[in-house]
């Protein structure tokens, strides 16, 4: 074990003084403009600079203390994920006008569209042949009185417009209370870490965590403790740690059937053989996050006893929202429709191949992270795993299905052909009549039938591998059940494994689903899971001075640092820096965690204690983010030297 002393001379080499601060006390930091390059951050500003407290060389800076760490490190991220001031700025203002646009346009086409007089409207030579004069969709196809009469229907649509357009005036004053607190985490980016704009496009998110915590000589953000970079980590993942334990304990198994939109499979069995599966939709998580994850804590991020020790309360909280959320479910339901259809129709009608594309389920996601993982590093991991999931997929071909798809290809591929033809000699032609439809609409419908039908069909190339393409996704996903091990050619992996990695256009199916799913599960089903939800926040939390209550599986244990460290460092870095710069080093890797093995460890995943199996994390999960980190780490290192 390496002793106290020999940490802090280890950390001693970089000479940083840290201070802390109080949760407890308020204010935000002080305006300060920016004048300071990024390679001159170890300088006090000079005579020349902006400076609003006018310091000189070697003056100390002192600015209020911050009211809310965790608030302050989640601004300083959010800056950092969405780069910059005028990217944010730009992002909120076509999120408004996006808002905006979707309420104004379900608005008219839903009550002043005369979709009756539509379809029975006669333009162009229709109209002509005819003998009538052109048509004025004006007059033939839209309402004068679009609520005449005042039907539920319209009842339901007005609602709706209202209620939305409510939201969209808070957005709209939510926006300059925002853009406030952002000028000052600007100011905090710009004179505390000596980071532009412009810079903030490159910088890597350890560099920005090193700052914040070598800003402390001239700025104290914590004053109960010297406030390291793991401590800024876990103050950033400190609600998502818990959910993903949640998750990962099977505490959020819910007895649900199998058919029920978003269900992954089985994790346990009751003795009365209700089978219990993970269920995670978009407005579930929304609802644990708000209800449990963000009122269990009190003013010094410690869990409330009164939230733990009254679980009747908690339950007619959840089943009040899931009744708020019934009610709401109509005018959701329009919503969703709206905004799918604005974002994905032009999508699907271009390349209607998109449709049967996958990506990872919500429950997925969720079910991959690991414990104090950030968002954009795990966005990363995800995404680079893609392409090896889809091709996991195709190494389960389907013979009968690609005969099917060659055929209909076959045909309809002729047809396009023809009506292409007939586009060259003569593109007035289109414009004749078949059954009632002009070759145009022909034209779309057999370009979107090929399409489709070519997608089903098997690469000749491909060679069939299940077990490689597996172990492909397991280096990125870090997921292997061990029913799965050995098995990766079975179809019931290939099953399971769908549940997890869903087609695109079965995955926004079941969002609409979820408007209505998770009203039931509120109701119903996640109220008799509050007892456990509760007991594993009270087993699985562990008071860290200066950051208060967080996940045990991510508890700070410094006395622990050296086995695992040798355990999964780089030998020939080891050698290279020796033993004490290379722990010194180690310290300034920006998403670095050390983790208690003591009471969590796993001997299987490499951990040097074995605890009980309900102290432990599922899979290794707790070990696996450990070598996660401990990579980030070489990374850091390297960057450093």
């Amino acid at each position: 074990m390496v002793s106290g002393h020999k940490v802090v001379h280890a950390l001693r080499i970089f000479k940083w003084k840290w201070h802390a601060r109080s949760s407890l006390t308020t204010g935000l930091l002080d305006e300060i403009p920016h004048g300071i390059e990024l390679s001159d951050y170890h300088k006090a500003p000079s005579h020349g600079s902006e400076s609003p407290s006018g310091l000189l060389d070697g003056d100390t800076l002192i600015l209020e203390p911050i009211g809310d760490l965790d608030l302050f490190f989640q601004r300083i991220y959010s800056y950092y994920c969405e780069k910059g001031l005028w990217c944010i700025i730009i992002k909120w203002i076509f999120e408004l006008l996006s808002l905006a646009f979707t309420i104004c346009f379900s608005g008219f086409f839903l009550l002043y569209v005369d979709w009756n007089g539509l379809r029975n409207a006669k333009c162009g030579m229709v109209a002509v042949e005819s003998g009538i004069k052109p048509c004025d969709l004006s007059k033939e196809a839209l309402h004068e009185h679009p609520l005449t009469p005042f039907t539920l229907i319209k009842s339901i649509i007005v609602g709706y417009l209202a209620i939305f357009s409510i939201y969209w005036i808070f957005c709209f004053l939510r926006f300059f209370a925002q853009l406030k607190e952002t000028l000052k985490i600007r100011h905090f980016y710009h004179n505390s870490l000596h980071v532009t704009d412009k810079e903030i496009q490159t910088t890597p998110w350890a560099l920005i965590l090193e700052k914040v915590v070598k800003v402390q000589s001239v700025q104290q953000l914590s004053v109960v403790k010297d406030l390291s970079i793991h401590d800024v980590v876990m103050r950033l993942m400190r609600k998502e740690n818990y959910l993903i334990g949640m998750l990962n304990k099977g505490v959020l198994a819910l007895p649900i059937p199998r058919w029920i939109p978003g269900a992954g499979s089985t994790v346990s069995v009751d003795p009365d053989g209700l089978q219990r599966r993970l269920v995670l939709p978009k407005t579930l998580e929304w609802t644990l996050n708000w209800y449990i994850l963000e009122s269990m804590f009190d003013r010094n991020f410690c869990i409330r006893r009164d939230f733990v020790s009254d679980p009747k309360t908690l339950k007619k909280r959840l089943m009040i929202v899931g009744f708020a959320m019934l009610l709401l479910s109509p005018f959701l339901v329009i919503f969703m429709l709206v905004y799918l259809f604005l974002r994905h129709a032009e999508q699907f009608y271009n390349h209607p191949s998109t449709a049967s594309s996958r990506r990872w389920s919500n429950l997925s996601k969720w079910m991959f992270r690991e414990f104090n993982e950030v968002d954009h590093l795990f966005k990363h991991r995800m995404n680079t795993s893609i392409v090896h999931a889809s091709d996991y997929i195709k190494q389960f071909p389907s013979p009968i299905l690609t005969i099917v798809a060659k055929f209909i290809s076959f045909v309809s591929g002729g047809f396009a052909a023809v009506l292409i033809i007939i586009a060259f000699l003569e593109e007035s032609l289109l414009e004749g009549h078949i059954f009632g439809r002009n070759l145009l609409w022909y034209a779309a419908v057999f370009g979107t039938i090929t399409a489709i039908s070519r997608a089903a069909m098997i690469d000749e190339l491909l060679v069939l591998d299940p077990q490689g393409e597996m172990l492909l996704v397991v280096q990125h996903t870090h997921y292997m059940p061990k029913r799965w091990r050995g098995k990766e050619n079975t179809e019931t992996v290939r099953l399971e494994f769908e549940t997890l990695f869903q087609y695109t256009g079965m995955m926004l199916l079941e969002d609409m689903a979820s408007i209505f799913l998770t009203p039931y599960l509120l109701l119903f089903v996640v109220p008799k899971r509050v007892d456990d939800i509760l007991q594993f926040i009270m087993d699985f939390t562990v008071d860290v001075e200066g950051v208060g209550h967080v996940c045990r599986f991510v508890l700070h244990c410094l006395s622990s640092l050296r086995p695992h460290i040798l355990k999964v460092a780089i030998w020939t870095i080891y050698i290279k820096f020796y033993h004490a710069k290379f722990r010194s080093l180690l310290f300034t890797c920006g998403s670095f965690s050390l983790f208690d093995f003591e009471n969590h460890g796993n001997r299987k995943y490499g951990s040097p204690f074995n605890s009980s199996r309900n102290q432990r994390s599922s899979q290794g999960k707790m070990e696996k983010s450990f070598l996660r980190c401990s990579r980030e780490a070489i990374y850091c290192i390297t960057q450093n030297v």
